[in-house]
């Protein structure tokens, strides 16, 4: 029987795992794109970051509003409210109110309308996603094994490298890929593209590889259980997703580096597969979130 929490959960859940994902992509694409961005598309990026950090200072709150439903077992907000100082002292709730401590400096850098036109603006908010990883790393199944573990560093490693590769993907395909393509500036998005396809490429290593660790914990070793739970159901629809969402970034990654080809034809091309891998992406957190929210299959 479902806990009766778990929807909502999911929901908040998969609110804040597109926003932060979105949040590193668009401080991502800022250094992508290197000294060749312009004040539109300076903008651009920086209302992406602000919608996001804002998403995320709701989602984190209900997180924790929910945690607390989820420990009383009633889903009265008046419960949950009074209940909040008891699920503060417990692991999960500390990770999560510490995790919020880094959303607001986030969406000040935002606010300011300079603040990604320089590098230093950029890696500042790279350092504040960075910090908030470190804490999301130690929230759900990773902080089974317990504080500073092999599990919660492959955490650590599979959020961040998820939010590069579906962030930086996301953000790409419906914002500066089209900003370029709309300006003519074929040649820049060619070159922007190369980037991407790099640090991507570097960041699908890192998701295969703790992504299979993390899988095979959650299974307690063995792939039979994979058909028989609601966690491998649900982790096996979402590797199918990440299967095509691989082909998508194949074809785009063999487009932008094949020669003597019209930069103009690519272009298109590039931009209508960027979009569909990043519909799949965005797939992809949801079920992440749900995952998340589910009990393992070695229990």
């Amino acid at each position: 029987m479902l806990e009766p929490s778990l929807p909502m959960r999911v929901c908040a859940a998969a609110a804040f795992d597109v926003a932060y994902a979105l949040s590193a992509g668009a401080l991502l694409n800022r250094l992508w794109l290197g000294g060749n961005s312009d004040p539109v598309g300076d903008r651009r990026l920086r209302h992406w970051l602000l919608a996001c950090s804002a998403l995320m200072l709701v989602a984190i709150p209900a997180q924790l509003m929910l945690l607390a439903a989820s420990m009383t077992g009633d889903l009265s907000w008046r419960v949950a409210w009074t209940s909040l100082p008891d699920v503060m002292t417990t692991h999960a709730g500390h990770a999560i109110a510490m995790s919020l401590c880094f959303v607001p400096f986030l969406l000040a850098l935002a606010l300011l309308p300079p603040a990604l036109r320089h590098r230093a603006g950029t890696w500042t908010g790279i350092a504040l996603i960075l910090g908030l990883t470190a804490y999301r790393a130690t929230l759900g199944h990773a902080a089974s094994d317990g504080d500073f573990t092999v599990r919660e560093l492959g955490q650590f490693l599979h959020l961040s490298s998820i939010a590069v590769w579906a962030g930086g993907v996301v953000i790409a395909g419906l914002v500066v890929v089209p900003d370029l393509a709309a300006k003519s500036n074929h040649q820049e998005a060619i070159q922007f593209s190369r980037r991407l396809s790099r640090s991507v490429t570097v960041a699908l290593i890192v998701v295969a590889l703790s992504g299979t660790y993390n899988a095979w914990r959650g299974m307690g070793g063995s792939f039979t259980v994979l058909p028989r739970t609601g966690w491998g159901r649900v982790l096996m629809v979402k590797v199918i997703i990440v299967l095509l969402a691989l082909s998508c970034g194949s074809r785009v990654r063999l487009l932008v580096w094949k020669k003597h080809t019209s930069d103009t034809g690519r272009i298109g091309v590039v931009r209508r597969w960027l979009r569909v891998e990043a519909v799949l992406m965005i797939a992809v957190l949801v079920l992440s979130a749900w995952l998340a929210n589910l009990p393992p299959a070695d229990m």
